[in-house]
């Protein structure tokens, strides 16, 4: 009787976690629909130019005040609604300086190699791809 419980709480866990999926799924798709009809703004979010040795990370704002935004997409800063711009893993010869490679500490970065205060992993040569 014990083991049928804990099937039952598991496939309810499971169900709950794929109707949130699928929501989230059905949002961004509406999404994206809209964004097909907006034209103009689309070209404001073009693709960042990113070198085949580079690696994007995340979007962030390009205002140093405001380095602790950061999203997965293009978008604007919710503090100056500027456009966001792109963070990418580069080489040594094109970083801006050194930071973070995980989207939640876009806000660590220094001139110096080192190791992430927040984390502990290596930071990696960075710079802002800003048009």
């Amino acid at each position: 009787m014990k083991n049928i419980l804990i099937i039952l709480m598991l496939l309810l866990i499971v169900a709950c976690g794929k109707t949130e999926h699928d929501s989230e799924v059905k949002q961004g798709a509406s999404m994206a629909e809209s964004h097909e009809h907006e034209g103009d703004d689309m070209a404001m979010h073009s693709e960042p130019e990113i070198a085949d040795d580079e690696r994007l990370i995340y979007f962030t704002c390009p205002m140093d005040s405001h380095k602790h935004i950061s999203h997965v997409d293009p978008g604007k800063c919710e503090e100056c609604n500027m456009d966001l711009v792109a963070g990418v893993i580069t080489t040594k010869d094109k970083m801006d300086y050194y930071g973070c490679p995980m989207l939640i500490h876009s806000s660590v970065r220094q001139d110096s190699e080192g190791t992430c205060e927040d984390c502990g992993m290596k930071l990696m040569p960075m710079r802002l791809v800003k048009s």
